[in-house]
């Protein structure tokens, strides 16, 4: 099949999507605006090694300078050299649709809910099953979108490129490697939940107050990834 097949190829529609509608009556379309989204999707092994070459070429002085150490202490070739710092070395980025730009994927969103969840409501039971909170809204809340695409916020435009390339040390077992991410600046995601559990508002608000602390993306632990909820909305079904 070739790529021009493929993309316009049109999966199926559920037979049961009326019944489904039905048992999942509560949708909510949301936005969220990021100051600073990391991306966290490990690059092709072929990208990365091509990155990493270029940025030599670039005169990249950490990048250089952990090659020809590398040379000096292993005895090896700098295409040697290279080969081993690009396994210390890890790029992380964003996945891209070849007509929608870049995105990060709907299961990223649900793990950021189902955090904050149990961040909020750790000892809760819920349903009439009385299921813990992390089971709870992993088995009854989700996002409808698989990919979520991001949007420049001053100007609406698609998101084609990543703003730039942050890096940080990590150790890894091999030793001190370079942790290479991107980065996307000031952007909107719109989103869809649905659920077939009737929360209340005030649970919703706790809910998304608690998660624009914690973040969304990759090293939320180094305090990216903070967004506002910019909408939130009762949706009917589709």
């Amino acid at each position: 099949m070739t790529n021009t097949q493929q993309n316009q190829f049109t999966p199926p529609t559920s037979l049961f999507s009326k019944q489904q509608e039905k048992l999942y009556q509560y949708q909510f379309s949301g936005t969220i605006f990021v100051p600073v989204l990391v991306g966290g999707t490990p690059s092709n092994d072929r990208v990365a090694e091509g990155w990493l070459k270029s940025k030599i070429a670039d005169n990249d002085d950490l990048i250089r300078e952990l090659v020809a150490t590398t040379m000096a202490e292993r005895n090896i070739s700098a295409d040697e050299a290279i080969e081993y710092v690009d396994i210390l070395k890890h790029l992380n980025g964003f996945k891209r649709h070849e007509e929608d730009g870049l995105y990060i994927e709907g299961r990223q969103l649900k793990s950021a809910i189902k955090e904050a969840a149990n961040i909020l409501w750790a000892k809760d039971r819920w349903g009439p099953t009385n299921k813990g909170t992390r089971s709870f809204f992993a088995e009854h809340v989700f996002v409808r979108e698989d990919r979520l695409h991001m949007r420049h916020a001053a100007t609406g435009e698609t998101v084609i490129e990543a703003d730039g390339i942050q890096q940080r040390f990590v150790s890894t077992f091999r030793g001190t490697g370079i942790q290479y991410e991107q980065i996307c600046r000031d952007v909107e995601i719109d989103f869809t939940i649905i659920t077939d559990y009737e929360f209340k508002n005030s649970q919703w608000a706790d809910l998304w107050s608690c998660g624009e602390m914690q973040g969304i993306g990759a090293s939320r632990s180094q305090g990216y990834g903070k967004y506002v909820v910019s909408g939130w909305d009762r949706s009917q079904a589709a």
